[in-house]
């Protein structure tokens, strides 16, 4: 690893980005962290920060200048952003900043995209699989991809896809994942503990930031894509008794989530109307669970319409070939890890707390 290397860190307010900045300042590399705004992020001991909106073509010069590697994990993920403005930051500053950086002469890129990419399989998908987006986040994802590896030539690029990420400060899929207790909460005292339904594995941002740095300076990561998943699996179902009994959220019974219905349902709730309905209906309940316990209103559950197909497609991720080349991930319980999360959002007082 080169010592004193320096490495431009974008999205470094980001669950994963937070991360990658603090990892990597500890391996001894000079840090720009850069993020649309300069609120809210931590400056770098050896460093500086670079706040810059990727849109604007005229900043990325100076944003990539004295940089020796880039990790890219700035995206837009908002379910309420349209296609153009998906494609604006995802696609176009993406390919932007990588043609920045091959002038600027950094030496290689990293770039997070995401494993909702692959085609839904029962068996664990592999970089292999069949690409097939389930929206327009995805699409914008993957022409960031094919863009970036066609332009191999100008500066290298290693992509990472990794399974549904969770982990401190997270605003989207896992803030999802928090509300959905609290949420079933204000009208049932006794939740009912769900099993089965499509199975799929996660990764938590520290992990994900660990892979970006270690594919970084390796001659053999370059110009291929990895996955990034803790390897556990499990059914939606259980996934969500788990999340109520870390809350510590009685539950009674058992009911088994059936597959066929699940699918109609995300179908019926991507529709334009029930979709806005139930959408605004999610909001207008975290509302109600955050004057109920008095606490911040730091998190706007959204029914994220990509994220919506997991009611029904499983999302396993094999990362076997990450590991090949050495790569261990720590966080392989998403149980004990996922609890560890939540005590920090309750610290925070981004949810709720329930045991005495």
């Amino acid at each position: 690893m080169s010592r004193r290397a320096t490495l431009l860190v974008t999205g470094a307010r980001g669950t994963v980005g937070r991360y990658v900045v603090s990892l990597a300042e500890a391996a001894g590399y000079r840090v720009f962290a850069s993020d649309r705004i300069a609120r809210g992020l931590r400056v770098p001991v050896r460093g500086e920060i670079r706040p810059a909106d990727l849109r604007s073509p005229g900043v990325l010069d100076e944003l990539v200048a004295g940089a020796d590697f880039v990790i890219h994990t700035a995206a837009r993920l908002d379910a309420a952003a349209t296609a153009e403005e998906l494609f604006a930051v995802n696609a176009d500053a993406t390919l932007a900043l990588h043609r920045a950086a091959a002038k600027a002469g950094v030496r290689r890129m990293v770039h997070l995209s995401a494993a909702t990419l692959y085609r839904s399989a029962p068996a664990p998908l592999a970089e292999s699989t069949p690409l097939e987006p389930r929206g327009p986040y995805g699409e914008s994802k993957l022409r960031a991809e094919r863009g970036l590896l066609e332009a191999q030539d100008e500066l290298p690029v290693t992509i990472l896809r990794p399974a549904p990420v969770y982990g401190r400060r997270g605003r989207h899929f896992a803030a999802s994942l928090l509300s959905v207790g609290p949420i079933l909460h204000l009208a049932l005292p006794r939740l009912p503990a769900l099993s089965g339904g499509p199975v799929a594995t996660m990764a938590h941002a520290e992990d994900v930031a660990r892979a970006a740095l270690f594919v970084l300076e390796r001659d053999a990561a370059e110009g291929r894509v990895f996955n990034v998943s803790d390897g556990d699996a499990w059914a939606l179902g259980d996934r969500l008794t788990q999340t109520f009994r870390a809350y510590d959220l009685p539950t009674f019974g058992q009911l088994r989530l059936p597959q066929r219905p699940m699918g109609w349902l995300a179908r019926l709730l991507l529709a334009p109307g029930p979709y806005q309905v139930a959408d605004r209906a999610a909001l207008m309940s975290w509302g109600l669970v955050t004057r109920r316990h008095g606490i911040k209103a730091a998190l706007r559950p959204r029914m994220d319409r990509e994220a919506m197909t997991l009611l029904h497609q499983p999302l396993e991720v094999d990362a076997g070939a990450l590991e090949a080349l050495g790569f261990r991930a720590r966080h392989t319980s998403w149980a004990e890890s996922f609890e560890q999360v939540l005590r920090w959002y309750q610290a925070e007082r981004w949810v709720p707390r329930y045991a005495d």
